[in-house]
């Protein structure tokens, strides 16, 4: 008969939960990152305390804090968590065909993981590669289920350290002919929602003593280059995307150049083997090994 866990026992899933709204320092965060309303999140808390016998928070101005006991556990929960990712990780490794699921935060970063993405499918042609977008906060709570192996965005819009970092040189785009009026404000075509690097780019056409207007905003990349394509106004896109569409990258003296974004390549706890094929990939292409 297999043994059955004792009374009182810790669950993975509590030191995960707990280890959540540690990294948020917001029950409610933590919650919308990994898809439950706060008060489960809270129950759950609450039954990880009453099974330790401490009290693991404190409540102030700024929100959750940890007590002394808190910070104890977050040690031990670290130490649990990590023990119980190398086990799954060691018993999953021979599952090279697992299909390894990738989320990013903006559809424009596949321009700078293309060369590894290629270099993945010709070392496993047989591997099932699974990508979808996401805001960031999206992103960090499927990574945190689980449920994506991995995720990029903009390292600053992360809880957690990236295990790579790649940049991706933008370029402004318009569709052929397209003239600047040094007289009148810019048309812009912009991703919707926060994005540092688009703030900066914004910035940047004031210091330079641009006036800009939003032509055209999207959070979808598709859109994105069919309001370029059509004229609505300009847009920061990869040189990769510029040459495969009906656009040209457009040099200007009265416009800065365009932003330099940074990505960072995040991963879950526990991954297949494919997914640690493509982190080495990337970390090789950018000399990160």
């Amino acid at each position: 008969m297999a043994a059955q866990p004792k009374m009182g026992d810790l669950e993975i899933s509590l030191l995960r939960m707990f280890a959540a709204v540690v990294a948020y320092r917001s029950i409610g965060k933590a919650a919308a990152a990994v898809d439950l309303t706060q008060p489960a999140v809270s129950q759950q808390m609450l039954r990880l305390e009453r099974l330790l016998g401490h009290k693991l928070f404190t409540r102030g101005r700024n929100g959750i804090g940890l007590t002394a006991h808190g910070e104890l556990l977050v040690k031990y929960a670290n130490r649990v968590l990590d023990l119980n990712d190398e086990i799954l990780q060691h018993f999953r490794a021979d599952r090279v065909q697992n299909p390894v699921s990738l989320g990013m935060s903006n559809g424009i970063a596949m321009a700078g993981l293309g060369p590894s993405l290629r270099r993945f499918q010709n070392l496993q042609p047989q591997a099932e590669l699974r990508v979808l977008t996401a805001s960031p906060d999206k992103l960090e709570g499927l990574l945190m289920k689980g449920d994506l192996d991995l995720g990029v965005a903009e390292p600053s819009l992360m809880h957690k350290e990236p295990v790579a970092r790649f940049h991706l040189q933008l370029e402004w785009a318009a569709p052929k002919n397209f003239q600047v009026d040094q007289f009148r404000s810019v048309p812009l075509v912009l991703f919707e929602s926060a994005r540092p690097w688009q703030d900066d780019m914004l910035d940047s056409l004031r210091d330079a003593g641009r006036q800009w207007r939003v032509a055209f905003e999207s959070t979808s990349l598709d859109a994105i280059l069919a309001a370029t394509q059509s004229g609505l106004g300009i847009a920061a896109l990869p040189g990769e995307f510029i040459r495969n569409s009906r656009l040209m990258a457009l040099t200007s003296s009265t416009l800065p150049p365009a932003p330099n974004v940074e990505f960072g390549l995040f991963s879950a706890g526990v991954l297949p083997a494919g997914a640690r094929t493509l982190i080495e990939l990337v970390q090789s292409s950018t000399g990160q090994l």
